[in-house]
């Protein structure tokens, strides 16, 4: 199983499903208690919370930069949100995390390959799903924070799909780097889209081989073009 794909198992998911799917294709916080922190002190969003929602404004605006007939304005505005989203979604450091102990088990050149092509697929397959997810018939509440820890924190929301009346829970991690707060992870009703590619890929990996993942994830790439 490759990045784009999640398995259905019930009619009644489907939402959740693409939220996961959409959400594939940021404050350090001194407080110790771990509680959830709805907001700052002075009532406004935190640092994290604000990544978060440039994230889901710039996915709003998303559209496909390589379209036919695009004059070169239009093409450097989509280049433009295109990379706002991935300067905040950081693919790169998921690629590792999902990788995990198999990430220094390969050649260095190889787990950045498998970073890259992480990065196209997700923003070939991913990104237009997100666009559509998120300008769907949707009502979004932040509802906290929560530190996590080595400049770690989660950011949490409550997704109402007004059209199919299905409110669901969806938890987006993030870390702290000099850059500001980066998405790490995507939890929805619980379930890590990170855990779930970790999973397919060390499947993968276990019965087939590295490079036999590689070869699946460039198949792929290909037959979205």
């Amino acid at each position: 199983m490759i990045p784009g794909y999640l398995p259905v198992r019930a009619a009644r998911a489907g939402i959740r499903l693409a939220a996961k799917a959409a959400l594939a294709s940021l404050l350090i916080l001194t407080y110790c208690d771990g509680s959830i922190l709805a907001q700052n002190e002075k009532g406004a969003p935190g640092p994290a919370t604000l990544a978060v929602q440039e994230m889901v404004a710039a996915a709003k605006q998303y559209a496909d930069e390589k379209a036919p007939g695009l004059p070169d304005s239009e093409k450097a505005k989509r280049k433009e949100t295109r990379e706002k989203i991935s300067g905040i979604l950081d693919l790169h450091e998921m690629a590792r995390l999902i990788l995990a102990g198999n990430w220094k088990k390969q050649k260095p050149v190889d787990s950045e390959k498998y970073a890259g092509l992480l990065t196209a697929l997700v923003e070939k397959i991913g990104y237009p799903q997100i666009e559509k997810f998120f300008n769907g018939n949707l009502e979004i509440t932040y509802t906290g924070e929560k530190p996590l820890g080595n400049d770690k924190t989660s950011v949490f929301t409550s997704i109402l799909a007004k059209d199919e009346d299905v409110t669901f829970s969806t938890e987006f991690r993030l870390y702290l780097t000099d850059k500001g707060w980066r998405i790490y992870d995507v939890i929805t009703d619980g379930e890590s889209l990170l855990l779930i590619y970790r999973n397919q890929h060390a499947g993968i990996i276990k019965e087939k081989g590295f490079p036999q993942l590689i070869k699946l994830m460039e198949k792929k790439l290909n037959e979205s073009k």
